[in-house]
């Protein structure tokens, strides 16, 4: 779907590219706005890395971006960045337009609790009583403030690693490159540019994968009568194997920097815990925001359920329900075969909002940084 149907709020580098004048560019020279982040990451790599490696070589007569394969990576990896964040805001904002329209009222107060990490959700920008899809802040993937708190605690790591090891840290690429390149890249390069947008790829993250589940569960965005049986939620799991498989890209061009430009093997001591690692974080992604939705479900199902069995208590003469009870006209066989038919409706709906191919493409990703280690691993020992 369109983003321009939910109204998502810009990202920080769709802002920074329009500020500076890339939006301007992209549209005069391919007709659509649509490039201008990807412009702008380039022009930023393009100075941080040969640029400024020329500039080095003319002081030190080395090049950097030759001699350290780090840099070539970047030039990879922060492009990737970018678009795996450009895209897990699409696929947002495809999950969010699919959601439910329609609010069930019995149960519209399912999630009402005051528990601390009910709190927490609040400050963290899941609105406390929305009344419906309208109001559920919907068209913000992350909050300012879970944005600028992952920015604030990257730079604050950043500024630990500065104070406490400047020499193992700048120090190797003032040596390539001289003091002023290591300036121009340690202290404005990377904190101020660099780190952002990886702060921001973590906070659509977690936007998208933890605060939507419960923004759905506090709304009661549910639909019983979706045909296929997914309670009308099976776009927001395929939102979360497209989230899921986009880390695992990014694992897979970390784990071949390691293997091609470091000469780590993918099963030695360090490359190996790494990767298990890696892959676990990958599988808690996709299955952590699976196993909220499935708690949402499974106590929306037993509320909606117990609704509908007490509306066919309030039919005929009798509490029994269908089949137990006994119709005494024609109307109150209706209402109870109505009834019954939508209880089975409900307890057939799958807890889970996905299907077989997602878990497909999610096993072929996972295994994906693993295989691709081991290939290029092969070849470079053999015949390189």
């Amino acid at each position: 779907m369109p983003e321009s149907q939910v109204g998502l709020d810009d990202l920080w580098i769709e802002h920074i590219s329009r500020v500076v004048g890339f939006e301007t560019v992209s549209k005069r020279f391919t007709g659509t706005s649509r490039w201008a982040p990807y412009l702008f990451i380039v022009a930023v790599i393009g100075l941080h890395l040969p640029v400024l490696s020329f500039v080095g070589w003319l002081q030190t007569g080395r090049l950097s971006i030759a001699a350290n394969p780090g840099e070539i990576f970047q030039v990879i990896a922060w492009p990737a960045v970018v678009w795996m964040l450009l895209r897990t805001k699409r696929k947002y904002a495809g999950a969010v337009q699919d959601l439910p329209d329609a609010i069930d009222e019995d149960i519209r107060d399912l999630d009402r609790g005051r528990n601390p990490v009910s709190r927490l959700l609040t400050i963290a920008g899941v609105p406390a009583k929305p009344s419906g899809k309208t109001d559920a802040n919907l068209n913000e993937i992350s909050s300012p403030l879970v944005r600028y708190s992952v920015l604030c605690a990257g730079l604050a790591f950043y500024a630990w690693q500065l104070l406490t090891n400047p020499a193992g840290l700048v120090g190797p690429v003032a040596d390539l490159t001289g003091p002023v390149v290591a300036t121009v890249r340690f202290y404005l390069i990377i904190p101020f540019v660099l780190y952002p947008i990886g702060a921001e790829f973590l906070a659509v993250v977690i936007g998208a994968l933890v605060l939507l589940p419960f923004k759905i569960r506090r709304a009661g965005l549910i639909d019983f009568s979706d045909p296929h049986g997914y309670a009308g939620l099976e776009p927001t799991g395929e939102m979360f194997k497209n989230v899921s498989v986009s880390y695992f890209i990014l694992l897979t061009l970390f784990m071949l920097f390691q293997t091609v430009a470091v000469g780590a093997s993918p099963m030695d001591q360090f490359s190996l815990p790494l990767l298990l690692a890696g892959l676990l974080v990958g599988l808690i992604l996709f299955f952590g925001p699976m196993l909220w939705m499935k708690s949402f479900i499974n106590a929306a199902k037993h509320i909606k359920i117990e609704a509908l069995a007490e509306q066919s208590r309030e039919v005929g003469s009798t509490e029994d329900i269908f089949p137990y009870a006994e119709p005494e006209s024609v109307e109150d066989a209706n209402q109870y075969t109505y009834n019954h038919i939508r209880m089975q409706r409900v307890e057939m709906a799958s807890e889970f909002p996905l299907n077989i191919t997602m878990i497909q493409e999610v096993l072929f990703a996972l295994l994906l940084p693993y295989i691709t280690s081991l290939v290029f691993d092969f070849v470079l020992q053999n015949y390189v």
